[in-house]
């Protein structure tokens, strides 16, 4: 599998079903959601991997649908987040002004992303589970999940 093949995906709305962060360079940063002793999700890094050394094929992705999208003027990108068709899952796609993926974010267990927000450096997806998810714009497997009050 190759990034070009994952960007035209998204073009027929529809992401590669890998947990974790995918970047235009074709590195995978694996994460996972887990959950601790209290129920609470945490999230659990696995490694890297280069997406090209992952066997993915058709029925390795799935349909997506957009919730929310926002702008940041002063960097010039485009995020998006929403869910895929499996309720669970969620995504989070940044892009360039010129429409290409930088980065994507894909988990399985993080229930759809209902809305998202850019705050300074970090992008905000808040899911339908009363929680909010904070990706670091330019280092997003940095990232980190806070209940929302």
């Amino acid at each position: 599998m190759d990034f070009a093949k994952i960007c035209a995906e998204w073009e027929n709305e529809r992401l590669p079903i890998i947990n974790g962060i995918i970047y235009n360079t074709g590195q995978v940063d694996k994460v996972y959601v887990d959950y601790d002793d209290n129920d609470k999700r945490v999230l659990a890094h696995s490694g890297r991997a280069k997406i090209d050394s992952i066997s993915i094929d058709d029925d390795d992705f799935c349909d997506v649908t957009i919730h929310s999208k926002a702008h940041d003027e002063k960097r010039d990108i485009a995020v998006y987040c929403g869910g895929g068709s499996y309720g669970g899952d969620g995504f989070v796609v940044v892009e360039s002004a010129e429409a290409k993926v930088i980065w994507i974010a894909f988990f399985e267990d993080s229930n759809e992303f209902e809305r998202c927000e850019i705050v300074g450096n970090t992008i905000i997806a808040y899911n339908n589970s009363d929680e909010k998810w904070m990706f670091d714009i330019d280092t997003p497997s940095k990232l980190s999940i806070e209940q929302v009050m």
